[in-house]
């Protein structure tokens, strides 16, 4: 159903070095920071291609999936003892987001379950993509990034632990 866009890292050495050398916690906290950093290019070109509404509507209120879409950790990709993050629209949950903006639903204007309307379409609605078309776009901007990031993180805390 969704395109999923994976980038596979080959021949970082000195990284895959680096990490080798690390302690468990220590390396989960720098390759996260730095998976973090490189979601956030995509989070950012993904918010400035997200289609707004251009009036309210009762039901709707503009940037509502502008202003949810995040970068969250990987539950997968923990459960499989490894590190992710993925950009995506976050749906309004749990006590504080129902404290904040009301009871989830398709009545309630801050609900932004509707972004998979946007992104794949419908029978009767033409899809208009936006974060399938940020991930492509900026993917490999992405994986510059957090090589960039990832080796001052891990020198930092072998530093600070050592």
């Amino acid at each position: 159903m969704a395109d999923e866009v994976m980038v596979r890292l080959d021949g970082v050495d000195e990284l895959v070095r680096a990490l080798r050398d690390m302690p468990t916690k220590i390396r989960r906290k720098a390759v996260r920071a730095a998976l973090r950093k490189a979601a956030a290019v995509i989070r950012a070109d993904a918010k400035a291609r997200t289609p707004v509404l251009q009036q309210r509507t009762p039901f709707r209120t503009p940037g509502t999936v502008k202003r949810r879409i995040s970068v969250r950790p990987s539950k997968f990709a923990r459960q499989a003892g490894d590190e992710g993050v993925f950009v995506g629209v976050k749906p309004l949950r749990g006590t504080t987001d129902t404290r904040r903006y009301g009871k989830a639903g398709s009545r309630n204007p801050n609900d932004p379950f509707y972004w998979r309307f946007l992104e794949f379409g419908t029978r009767r609605m033409t899809s208009r993509p936006f974060l399938g078309p940020a991930a492509r776009a900026k993917g490999e901007e992405a994986v510059r990034m957090f090589l960039r990031e990832s080796l001052p993180a891990i020198e930092k805390l072998n530093r600070k632990g050592a």
